[in-house]
């Protein structure tokens, strides 16, 4: 495997799962939109029901996320999705379509194929989730080299952990997290 596949496989885990040596992180809404669709913003001045929000199933539209040394990371499309139920969430990928990653000035793609489960609880417009089980794995591909990655791994970046403030509308939700913003699609 080439340096820059490596170097773009440890900086997307590190770049998006908010492992920062800066001693103050950025506020939940930092990272910018990044999809092109009517996605809400959590920058709102209007509160929603965080259990409002997380009923039904969704799929990936987009992240970004902010990292050490303000490394930047933001990935489109594939086939992730995740079903939110009663306290509980699993995010599954099929293996089928992959997301389109731009991070640190590389293009790569990820397929995710397996499956994370977790738990949530909800106050107001704010959720706390915990990641649970794993299982499955992923194939980061940079010019042609590939990776594997565990669905440990792409937990940290796509799964949603820890405080988070949530948006949502007809048209999407939103999760903010401290250095990741998720946005997902209804279904």
């Amino acid at each position: 495997m080439s340096r820059i596949a490596a170097l773009l496989a440890g900086a997307l885990l590190t770049a998006l799962a908010g492992c920062s040596n800066d001693p103050e992180p950025p506020a939940a809404t930092d990272p910018p939109p990044v999809s092109s669709t009517a996605a809400p913003s959590p920058a709102r001045s209007t509160a929603v029901d965080a259990d409002s929000c997380l009923q039904g199933r969704y799929k990936l539209a987009g992240f970004a996320g902010v990292g050490a040394s303000d490394t930047y990371g933001a990935g489109q499309g594939g086939d992730v999705q995740v079903q939110f139920d009663d306290g509980k969430f699993v995010l599954t990928g099929a293996g089928q379509d992959p997301i389109t990653l731009t991070l640190v000035g590389q293009n790569g793609t990820l397929l995710v194929d397996g499956r994370v489960t977790g738990t949530y609880t909800t106050s107001d417009s704010k959720a706390t989730f915990t990641v649970g089980d794993t299982s499955g794995q992923a194939s980061l591909d940079v010019d042609g080299e590939k990776r594997t990655l565990t669905m440990d791994d792409i937990a940290t970046v796509l799964a949603p952990k820890g405080t988070a403030v949530l948006d949502c509308n007809d048209s999407g939700l939103v999760i903010a997290v401290t250095t990741v913003r998720l946005e997902f699609e209804p279904i």
